[in-house]
């Protein structure tokens, strides 16, 4: 039988991130039952962006609708009424769309979306999305869960760092990122096509905590593909700041020894100012003295 020998730093980094991994997932269920009963209904959260479209709309299709009633016929009216009322329902139906996606949001997968982006930091949450307490909620849910993934991460680079050195963690980061785009394109097969390059860089964004406003991906999808994925773009980001830095080191104590001859001409200048003052200082009692002398001889 073949044995696979791991070394002992990667075996034990492998134990703690699955002991982090178990107390994460018993965290995010907490945090999911929560955010579900703390967040606005659907029916409160119409952004204000979306309002504003639509009040420009209806203006809109008000303002054409009178300019045409003495400048057309009855015909050409009705048919540039029909246009625009199609497309003022359009509005209203991608309106309608939006509001009944934010509604499904409200069911505890979405409520596990939000406490995973809230310890992660992948992605934006809209504060109009929480009621008061919510808000309040996720500020301290955040603030213990934040540092409990950066634990995970950290074993996790540790794991990671015992078998994956060098330029490879870049190429593997990217190999993942494209494996990850693949299962991506593939689970949204029945959706709105996308191309694969969307798909990419979709995910791309998700491992690099830029996050994305409007995401697709599903999830279960998404928590599966970042717990590894943010640990290996974790790991490359380490790489390549340790890379930029030795580049950027003899500029740097280039510029630390010009700024030292800054300090030193400052420095000297001061010298000189202190000196003219102390000579200006001493001259003038001897001044004063020789006034003094002259007067007693006088008197």
């Amino acid at each position: 039988m073949f044995s696979i020998s791991v070394p002992p730093s990667f075996e034990l980094a492998m134990r703690r991130s699955i002991f982090f991994i178990l107390l994460i997932i018993l965290y995010l269920v907490f945090g999911a039952l929560a955010l579900q009963r703390l967040r606005r209904p659907a029916s409160e959260r119409l952004t204000s962006i979306e309002s504003e479209r639509i009040d420009l709309k209806r203006a809109e299709l008000l303002n054409v609708l009178w300019a045409e009633t003495v400048a057309r016929t009855e015909n050409d009216w009705y048919r540039i009424a029909n246009q625009k009322m199609n497309h003022y329902e359009k509005t209203l139906q991608t309106s309608s769309a939006l509001s009944s996606k934010e509604t499904n949001d409200g069911s505890f997968g979405g409520a596990l979306k939000l406490a995973f982006k809230l310890i992660t930091t992948i992605g934006a949450v809209e504060p109009d999305e929480l009621t008061a307490g919510g808000q309040l909620f996720a500020m301290l849910y955040s603030l213990a869960g934040i540092p409990l993934y950066l634990l995970y991460l950290t074993q996790c680079n540790r794991m990671l760092a015992s078998v994956i050195t060098g330029w490879r963690v870049v190429v593997s980061l990217f190999s993942f990122v494209f494996v990850g785009a693949v299962i991506v394109d593939i689970a949204e097969k029945d959706s709105d096509a996308t191309s694969f390059l969307y798909n990419y860089f979709s995910v791309y964004l998700h491992f690099s905590t830029i996050g994305e406003e409007s995401s697709s991906i599903g999830t279960v999808l998404m928590m599966v593909l970042c717990m590894t994925g943010l640990s290996l773009s974790s790991l490359t980001f380490g790489y390549v700041q340790q890379k930029l830095e030795k580049k950027l080191m003899s500029s740097e104590w280039n510029f630390s020894k010009m700024f030292g001859e800054l300090n030193k001409i400052k420095e000297k200048m001061e010298l000189n100012e202190d000196v003219e003052t102390t000579v200006i200082n001493n001259h003038y009692p001897i001044a004063e003295e020789e006034e003094e002398e002259e007067e007693e001889e006088e008197d």
